[in-house]
C-alpha cells in the first residue's frame, strides 16, 4: 500500500478559487435541475387521481443549458490559468491529475450539450444516462476518490445523486402543485407523495455527507481548516432547509399551496437556501481538505526525488 501525506492547502486568496468554485457550483444546479424534474415527472405520473391539468414539462433544456455554460467556464478558467486548475485539483484525480478540471470539464460540456441536442430533436432516451455520467465524472474528481480511490467515488455518488433529485424533484412539485392549484386536494396529494420519496433522499444525503466529512475532515481540523468552515455553513445551511421543508409541508397539508404569485413565501425561501447549498458545495471543491490523499502519497513514492532529503553527514577527518 502507497504512503499517505497531506495535501498543501490552497489560500483562500488565490485568483481564481472563487470563481472555479461558483461555477461548479452552477454546474451542480443545473444538473440538479435537470435530472430531478426528470424524476418529478416520473413521480407525478404515479399519482393515480384525476389531474386537473397537465403537468408541466421538465425544465431538462433550461438546466442542461446553465450546467453547459458552467462546465465552459470551467474549461475557459483552466486554459486561461493551468497552473491555477492543478493546484486546485487536490487531491489528484486519477489518470488526468493535475489535467482533470480541464477533462472533466470537457466531458461534462459534452454531456450537457448532447442532452440538449437529443431534447430538441425530440429523442430523449438518453438523456438520462448522459445526465448519469455528469455525476460520475463529478465523483471520480471529488475529493473522497483521492482519499479512498474507488470506495470514495462511490461514496460520492451516493451522496451527489439524491441531493440533485431531492432538489429537483422539489422544484417540479412545486410547479406542478401551482398549475393544479384550482384543485387543492390533488395538489396535496402529490405533495404527499414527493414528500415520502424526499424524506428517504434526505436521509441519504445526510448520511453520505456525513460520511464524507468524517473521512475530509478530522475533529481536531473541523474548526481550524478553511475546509472544515465551510463544511460547518453547509450543514447549518442543510439543517435550516429542513426545518424549512418541515414548515412548508406542514402549511401546504392545511391547504395553503399556492397564491395566485407562486409558491408560499417558505417554500421560496427552502428552494433559495437549497441554491446556496449547491454553491457552498462548489466552493468545497476547490478547498483542500485536511486529509490525507492516496494518490498524493503514490506520487511521491514514485517521485521520491520531489521530496526534501535530509543533507548527508560529513565524517570530520581527525
Amino acid at each position: 500500500m502507497s504512503p499517505v501525506i497531506a495535501m498543501p492547502a490552497v489560500s483562500l486568496a488565490t485568483p481564481g478559487l472563487w470563481v472555479t468554485g461558483v461555477e461548479r457550483g452552477l454546474l451542480f444546479i443545473g444538473l440538479s435541475v435537470a435530472l430531478g424534474e426528470l424524476a418529478g415527472r416520473g413521480l407525478a405520473r404515479n399519482y393515480k387521481g384525476t389531474q386537473p391539468a397537465p403537468p408541466p414539462d421538465p425544465l431538462v433544456v433550461p438546466g442542461s443549458v446553465l450546467g453547459l455554460v458552467a462546465a465552459a467556464a470551467l474549461i475557459i478558467t483552466a486554459l486561461i490559468d493551468p497552473h491555477l486548475a492543478a493546484n486546485l485539483a487536490k487531491p489528484p484525480v486519477a489518470g488526468p491529475r493535475s489535467a482533470a478540471t480541464l477533462v472533466i470539464g470537457i466531458v461534462e460540456f459534452a454531456c450537457f450539450g448532447l442532452v440538449i441536442l437529443l431534447e430538441r430533436l425530440g429523442r430523449s432516451r438518453a438523456t438520462v444516462q448522459l445526465l448519469l455520467v455528469v455525476v460520475l465524472a463529478e465523483s471520480m474528481r471529488a475529493h473522497p476518490e483521492g482519499l479512498i480511490p474507488m470506495a470514495g467515488a462511490l461514496l460520492t455518488v451516493c451522496h451527489l445523486l439524491p441531493a440533485a433529485l431531492w432538489v429537483g424533484m422539489l422544484t417540479y412539485v412545486l410547479r406542478t402543485a401551482i398549475a393544479w392549484r384550482s384543485d387543492p386536494p390533488a395538489a396535496r396529494a402529490l405533495i404527499k407523495l414527493y414528500g415520502n420519496a424526499a424524506a428517504w433522499l434526505f436521509a441519504v444525503v445526510v448520511l453520505t455527507g456525513l460520511a464524507s466529512a468524517l473521512l475530509l475532515v478530522p475533529l481536531h481540523s473541523l474548526l481550524t481548516t478553511s475546509y472544515g468552515w465551510f463544511l460547518v455553513v453547509k450543514s447549518a445551511l442543510v439543517a435550516v432547509v429542513a426545518g424549512l421543508a418541515l414548515a412548508g409541508r406542514i402549511a401546504l397539508s392545511r391547504g395553503t399551496v399556492a397564491d395566485g404569485n407562486g409558491p408560499a413565501r417558505v417554500t421560496k425561501l427552502e428552494l433559495a437556501t437549497l441554491a446556496v447549498v449547491l454553491l457552498v458545495t462548489g466552493l468545497l471543491t476547490v478547498i483542500t481538505p485536511p486529509a490525507k490523499s492516496a494518490y498524493a502519497g503514490a506520487m511521491t513514492a514514485r517521485h521520491p526525488s520531489h521530496v526534501s532529503q535530509p543533507a548527508p553527514r560529513h565524517n570530520r577527518s581527525s
